[in-house]
């Protein structure tokens, strides 16, 4: 039909229809702009996240090309702008001489259709610095799906790196540490389980290597009498939090003899205070123990010897004054000597209280730092004086300056030395007398008197008295008896 001859009406009609057209076409162009300003807003944004997450970004066509990166990885690259890496490979790229394993990495991705996620690789930077990266990266795909290209993320870790390098000497330090001290030390759960073990706890449970005590309690190691007691104070630090420190205890070695420990535990706590476990530190204390045990049995043989001897036997311990001691020590045989009770003289103390008198003989040597020999006199409270013999030897207790002393009493050895003497005196006197009297005696051949030094006569049995001491009792020889009676029989008498 000719439009000449169409209808105003139906002319109307088109130009409404062509009108209606003409704005949906324009509503298509503002959603496409809009559409074109919210793609690009998009980009804008994808690209602000990109450049603000701390990872690394960057994807790749199927040739290894780069086709975009975030502006950190631009600038580990060595350029400010992304752009300026597209269409780039890695051997055109700062850290070209590593180039070969990460193109053989993007290969096996694309090629395998799997990623490769959290692995940790070297780089080295432009400026020649080494960095260590954990990386990852995804195969891209097309809208059907197929494998276009790559995108990989990776993050700095050099300085974790650099740390756990740090925490890995410190643990060998402190390893090589804990295997080489001589005491145990060990390291347990809240379960009580081994959790470490140097050598000498490995030694004292009669094992060879901490492989085959880690995991294990008391009770897989140890006698089920000394695992009890064990456990009860290993529960007992990790339930309350409350050390052992510095306790003796004694477990049975693989040899089986009975070996002591000194003993200290101190609790673990997680980084919420929470209590995990514990730690045990064992030093070897058998042969301490054993010289003390050494030690008490000598100490009571000395006692024994000390408290039975016949001598006094004393320690004093010298003091500022030099003319005096303290008495720190005696037996029962000093006291007696005394006249006091042990306990009184330690009470009394010092020397210049004892009421002795000491002899010059004694006192030259007690203050010359050698053995000294003396003698005193000493008066008792019941007024008996008793002469005391001493020997004297320095020595040192504990760093203080003392002497031993060794006392006798030789007051009847004194006493008897006396009367000795005195009884010899007497002897050597009539011995004398009796020397006189072994000389030429003048004596009257008829009455037989002896004439004395004066020219006096005395009859002999008073000169001899007098000279000797000997007394006479008179009477009749068998001879002069005869004589006698021969005499009254012829009637002469």
């Amino acid at each position: 039909m000719d439009d000449s001859l169409k209808t105003p009406a139906a002319l109307l009609e088109e130009i409404t229809e062509l009108r209606r057209r003409i704005a949906e076409l324009g509503t298509i162009e503002a959603k496409h702009r809009k559409t074109e300003g919210e793609l690009c807003e998009a980009r804008g944004m994808l690209q602000l996240v990109l450049d603000t997450i701390p990872q690394r970004v960057f994807w790749k066509d199927r040739q290894s090309s780069y086709r975009g990166c975030n502006r950190l990885f631009a600038r580990d690259v060595g350029v400010d702008d992304p752009i300026a890496i597209i269409g780039k490979n890695d051997a055109e790229l700062g850290w070209k001489n590593g180039a070969p394993p990460y193109t053989d990495d993007d290969r096996a991705v694309m090629d395998t259709d799997a990623p490769k996620l959290d692995f940790e690789e070297s780089q080295t930077r432009p400026d020649g610095s080494k960095t260590w990266l954990r990386t990852s990266k995804v195969p891209v795909h097309d809208h059907n799906g197929t494998v276009i290209g790559i995108l990989g993320t990776y993050e700095d870790i050099t300085e974790r790196k650099r740390t756990e390098e740090q925490l890995r000497y410190e643990r060998g330090l402190l390893r090589t540490l804990i295997d080489n001290l001589p005491d145990a030390i060990y390291a347990k759960d809240n379960a009580c389980r081994k959790t470490l073990a140097n050598l000498a706890d490995v030694r004292n449970m009669g094992c060879h290597s901490e492989a085959e005590v880690l995991g294990k309690n008391d009770f897989d190691l140890y006698p089920a009498d000394i695992a009890s007691a064990f456990f009860a104070d290993d529960r007992s630090i990790i339930e309350t939090g409350q050390p052992v420190l510095n306790r003796e205890e004694y477990f049975v070695g693989a040899e089986g003899h009975k070996r002591w420990l000194l003993t200290s535990k101190l609790p673990l706590q997680d980084d919420k205070g929470q209590y995990i476990g514990l730690v045990g530190i064992g030093r070897d204390i058998t042969e301490r123990k054993r010289i003390e045990e050494e030690l008490r049995e000598s100490e009571e043989r000395f006692r024994l010897i000390v408290e039975n001897a016949f001598d006094g036997i004393s320690i004093f311990e010298e003091t500022d004054d030099p003319l005096q001691a303290r008495l720190v020590e005696c037996n029962a045989q000093y006291a007696e000597m005394a006249g006091r009770s042990r306990e009184e003289l330690l009470e009394i103390g010092t020397t210049r209280k004892f009421n002795r008198t000491l002899s010059e003989v004694g006192r030259e040597f007690i203050y010359g730092g050698v053995a000294f020999r003396g003698s005193f006199m000493w008066m008792r409270p019941d007024e008996k004086e008793n002469v005391i013999e001493f020997t004297g030897v320095p020595i040192k207790i504990r760093g203080k300056a003392c002497t031993i002393g060794i006392d006798r009493d030789v007051t009847d050895r004194v006493t008897a030395q006396a009367e000795r003497e005195k009884l010899i005196h007497e002897l050597q006197a009539a011995l004398a007398d009796v020397k006189t009297l072994g000389g030429l005696l003048p004596i009257c051949a008829w009455c037989k008197k002896i004439r004395d030094d004066q020219g006096y006569y005395h009859q002999i049995e008073t000169f001899i008295a007098s000279h000797s001491g000997t007394k006479f009792t008179h009477g009749i020889c068998p001879d002069c008896r005869g004589k006698f009676d021969h005499e009254v029989a012829v009637g002469t008498k």
